[in-house]
């Protein structure tokens, strides 16, 4: 049986890696949305036989032309508060007017829904979005994945310096970080996308580590020390994310790293135990040392760069 699955924000990194997974499934058509198509390349866009239509992200019209006759749409989309909030409200809306029965969020973090309703959180998009799906009666299918390995190592965090090979963290150490691939939750994503009948929360992992296990894992793959620095502890880690928003809420790279960092470590947003890798048996998660056996000691801050096509 075929299916046709949108995917909004295509020009994104894991767009790109939801195209690849989809496109190695049978009986698949990708429709993509986005800004500019001129950022595809075109060699991409004729192996994978992608639709694509242009549009801006509260375009409605457009938008409603990209979800009609879709099975469900996935959003890809990565921006400030209004493309994360009413963009994927446009969406929706487009969804349940055009009768397309599920919809994808873009969540693909930690587990939110155990995080208590006005608490800092850079995601908080992803808890409105949960609560609109319900309103409108539109089944969602949502990923959580906990942190992305290659975001972990990026500059994003701001937590690993390639130079000093130094791993900074806060807390004692011990604490549990929640680690998927992009290609993993691609993979997911793309299993989910297939499967007519999933829908609810999902919560998917490649590993679960602390900064001591990883130091552990990186110097035996690597053979060289990785540095540990650490910087307090989580209470006074939340307190400086807080006095970062409270003088300049606007300035996101100013707090949200951090923010992560502290829900990815303090247990409360953790994925937990029961997870749904099992419903998909095929997918061969990647743990913390298959990521850096397949990465360069000098390319692991820098492989969030090359993903997509």
């Amino acid at each position: 049986m075929s299916i046709t699955v949108g995917i909004a924000g295509l020009t994104g990194k894991f767009a790109q890696c939801v195209v690849k997974k989809l496109h190695a499934c049978h009986n698949v058509t990708i429709k993509g949305f986005c800004r500019n198509p001129q950022k595809l390349p075109q060699l991409a866009m004729e192996k994978y036989k992608i639709e694509v239509i242009q549009g801006e992200f509260d375009d409605e019209q457009a938008i409603q032309n990209f979800v009609g006759g879709t099975d469900i749409v996935i959003c890809c989309y990565f921006g400030n508060t209004d493309v994360m909030t009413r963009g994927q409200k446009i969406l929706i809306d487009a969804c349940v007017k055009e009768g397309v029965p599920r919809y994808l969020p873009s969540d693909f973090a930690v587990d939110y829904t155990n995080i208590p309703t006005g608490e800092l959180f850079p995601k908080e998009s992803a808890q409105i979005i949960k609560d609109y799906l319900v309103e409108k009666k539109l089944a969602g299918v949502h990923v959580l994945v906990g942190g992305l390995m290659e975001t972990f190592w990026s500059e994003f965090f701001q937590i690993f310096d390639s130079n000093t090979q130094t791993l900074i963290f806060w807390g004692t150490g011990n604490e549990k970080w929640d680690l998927t691939t992009y290609e993993t939750a691609a993979a997911y994503v793309a299993a989910l996308a297939v499967d007519k009948n999933a829908s609810g929360v999902f919560r998917f992992r490649g590993d679960v580590k602390s900064v001591f296990d990883i130091k552990e894992i990186y110097e035996k793959v690597y053979e060289s020390p990785l540095h540990l620095k650490r910087l307090g502890s989580l209470e006074e880690l939340y307190s400086t994310v807080k006095e970062r928003f409270e003088k300049d809420p606007n300035n996101i790279m100013a707090w949200a790293p951090d923010c992560f960092v502290y829900w990815c470590t303090n247990g409360v947003a953790s994925l937990g135990d029961d997870l749904d890798n099992k419903k998909y048996p095929r997918i061969v998660p990647a743990n913390m040392e298959s990521f850096l056996k397949t990465h360069k000691r000098a390319d692991i801050a820098v492989a969030d760069r090359y993903i997509g096509f």
